[in-house]
């Protein structure tokens, strides 16, 4: 995600582009005239709205720099020298710093995926902190605001909470909806897997079927959960006797 999120936090392609039209209109200021004015208030307006739109990326994509730099930050008594990271005394300070920040982005930005990606992340600090309501309720925002990537994320974190708080059958749901429809960011492996060790006491044979072949995969990772969960579930019933000839 982190990655994912550094490059959407790159310069908006759009404020380049705005450039290009004004200059267009200067250089053709003759043609603009004799189309008349009533074109021209509409072309103005197109403009206006498509430097308002660059505009507005930018602002919400530096307050979520702002946030994500201050999360990125250590804790230490100063900075080292030479560290471009920032500095906090203490872990709660920093979750104050970072949650100060991330809500600012929620307020100015709210609707955008800038806002969702903040609310995802005030859930985790909730959650880090043991405030788990309060985590749900970002969570549950985030994925209803956010664009699919960013809600696979926010659905799986509300599925853990589901799971670890007694409702199994809502966190069953997200699973088995992320892997009928994975993303980028929640893999339909991971997604088996994690339904298979929720299932697991409950419905073993499924979460067996689930996991075996994941067991043997060529990704180490994958091959190593699903190897874990599988030694959790309970022995495998033995087969049937043959039928006699």
């Amino acid at each position: 995600m982190d990655k994912a999120t550094r490059q959407d936090l790159k310069h908006d392609r759009f404020v380049e582009e705005v450039g290009h039209s004004v200059d267009y209109v200067r250089s053709h200021r003759d043609l603009m005239t004799k189309i008349g004015a009533g074109v021209l208030v509409v072309v103005l307006l197109a403009i206006g709205v498509y430097w308002y739109r660059g505009k507005t990326a930018v602002e919400r994509q530096t307050a979520l720099a702002v946030a994500m730099r201050i999360r990125e930050g250590v804790i230490a008594p100063m900075a080292n020298p030479g560290d471009p990271r920032l500095a906090f005394p203490s872990l709660a300070e920093k979750n104050n710093a970072l949650r100060k920040a991330l809500v600012d982005v929620v307020t100015k930005h709210s609707g955008s995926n800038e806002a969702s990606i903040a609310l995802y992340h005030l859930g985790v600090i909730a959650a880090d902190e043991n405030r788990m309501d309060e985590a749900e309720k970002h969570f549950q925002q985030a994925a209803k605001d956010g664009n699919e990537q960013f809600s696979s994320m926010a659905r799986w974190s509300l599925a853990q909470i589901y799971a670890g708080s007694g409702r199994e059958k809502q966190a069953e749901e997200i699973y088995r909806g992320s892997i009928a429809s994975p993303t980028s960011f929640v893999s339909k492996e991971a997604a088996e897997i994690a339904l298979a060790q929720l299932i697991g006491k409950s419905k073993p044979e499924e979460a067996r079927k689930l996991v075996e072949p994941l067991s043997k995969s060529p990704r180490t990772s994958v091959a190593r959960y699903a190897n874990s969960v599988l030694t959790e579930l309970p022995p495998a019933p033995p087969p049937p006797p043959s039928a006699k000839k």
